[in-house]
């Protein structure tokens, strides 16, 4: 019992310092999850940058980033209002504004997964921005583009 004391103290103590976080599984077990290496992030940022960014910029960057041309009702008081809490909502869940790794809620590839679900459930953009924004739908080739960015951006992940 001692020893299995003095090697979890010693393996909090090494990883408490490093990139490595120590998770329970649902039965208690031990997961050691590695952080990725900033070369694997620069990577997938770069073909971020190459292949996705400008899609984002036209679909979603309005609201989960800046958005540095909005539309003409942005003006009106009540409208900016309910913008400007809508966009703060967004970059609290993702906010993709400085590229890959996103800022928000979860790790890089926590991230990649809510992207591919939310492409594959057409979650985004909500109705009501649809409503106004007839374009800001994906077309069936973007998805094409962002899935493959997106499972080739974990087998990267995954080689660390």
């Amino acid at each position: 019992m001692f020893h299995i004391l003095l090697f979890g103290f010693l393996s909090f103590q090494f990883n408490a310092f490093g990139d490595d976080k120590i998770v329970l599984d649902e039965d208690g077990f031990e997961i050691v999850s590695h952080s990725p290496s900033r070369e694997s992030l620069d990577t997938i940022n770069s073909k971020y940058i190459k292949n996705i960014k400008s899609i984002f910029s036209k679909k979603c960057l309005s609201c989960h980033g800046t958005n540095d041309s909005p539309p003409w009702y942005y003006s009106l008081p009540i409208a900016k209002q309910l913008m400007d809490s809508d966009m703060r909502e967004a970059k609290k869940h993702m906010d993709m504004s400085n590229g890959f790794p996103f800022e928000g809620h979860g790790s890089p590839k926590d991230d990649l997964l809510a992207l591919e679900r939310t492409v594959r459930k057409n979650d985004m953009p909500p109705v009501e921005y649809k409503i106004l924004h007839w374009d800001s739908e994906l077309t069936e080739e973007e998805i094409k583009v962002i899935n493959s960015w997106i499972i080739e951006s974990l087998k990267v992940l995954e080689n660390k």
